[in-house]
């Protein structure tokens, strides 16, 4: 099977196979065929390295795939330690050179979000924003890190729960899992603020929903008391231009805005979990 399966792969690729990532139907499966890139290191990143250590945030430490054969071994191990801790991921089928297969995990969650708000069914998206959230909470309270969960990289399967997909970025290898959870709840959060701008409320309901899923005393939530602390000179200053901010600024000032509402950084940083 693996050598029939790998012929059709590479004559695929021969005829032009469209996109870094391309589907195949191989007996009866829906699989899906990534490629590798090139390194996606530039010199922005040596930069962001060096301000993370300045100011000992180590969720500011790039995460930006090698590129090439080793970026598929790194995607690859990320994946299959989260499959080890029965997150629900992709199979992995099978890996080439410049290559790996992943057996179906279920459509994009965004797609949904979108076409339920798009049909006038906010019920239904608002559901699907929590099940995200609560997918998110689960893999976090497993000890895992997803690296980019933004709502394109999250999947409704085929069962109603939720999977993930894209493991390119792999935090755990360069930051303290504590910190990596805290990343992906900022990812998270701000991937629902940019796809859904008309409906600020499902920024709160990611946000309440995770929070209440994880509790008070979770891992990410002295990382994110942390930042909080530092960037507040940052949001004063932003505030003071409001008006003339744009997309991604007036994103970072309302989810900064959520989450002080339940995470109080002087208090956090006091609090122990008990014994």
């Amino acid at each position: 099977m693996s050598k029939q399966l790998k012929a059709e792969i590479e004559g695929a690729l021969l005829m032009g196979a469209k996109g870094r990532v391309f589907p195949l139907h191989w007996q009866g499966r829906d699989l899906w065929v990534k490629q590798a890139v090139v390194s996606k290191h530039k010199v922005w990143h040596r930069l962001q390295r060096f301000a993370a250590g300045l100011l000992a945030i180590p969720m500011l430490r790039p995460t930006v795939s090698p590129g090439g054969k080793p970026g598929l071994d790194e995607e690859t191990s990320h994946l299959l330690r989260m499959r080890e801790h029965g997150v629900q991921v992709p199979e992995l089928v099978m890996t080439g050179e410049a290559w790996i297969v992943l057996g179906d995990n279920g459509s994009i969650l965004k797609d949904h979000v979108k076409t339920a708000l798009a049909n006038g069914e906010d019920a239904k998206a608002r559901d699907l924003i929590e099940k995200a959230a609560r997918g998110l909470a689960d893999l976090h309270m497993r000890d895992c890190a997803h690296g980019a969960p933004l709502l394109r990289n999250m999947t409704l399967r085929h069962d109603g729960s939720i999977g993930f997909i894209d493991f390119e970025e792999d935090p755990e290898g360069c930051m303290p899992v504590a910190d990596a959870q805290a990343r992906d709840v900022l990812l998270f959060l701000f991937s629902i603020q940019r796809e859904i701008k008309k409906h600020p409320d499902l920024l709160h309901v990611g946000w309440e929903t995770y929070h209440d899923q994880v509790g008070e005393y979770a891992n990410a939530l002295r990382p994110l008391s942390k930042v909080l602390r530092r960037i507040f000179p940052i949001y004063l200053v932003l505030m003071m231009f409001r008006r003339w901010l744009g997309t991604d600024a007036l994103n970072a000032v309302q989810t900064y805005q959520i989450l002080c509402r339940d995470i109080d950084p002087r208090q956090l940083a006091r609090k122990q979990r008990p014994a």
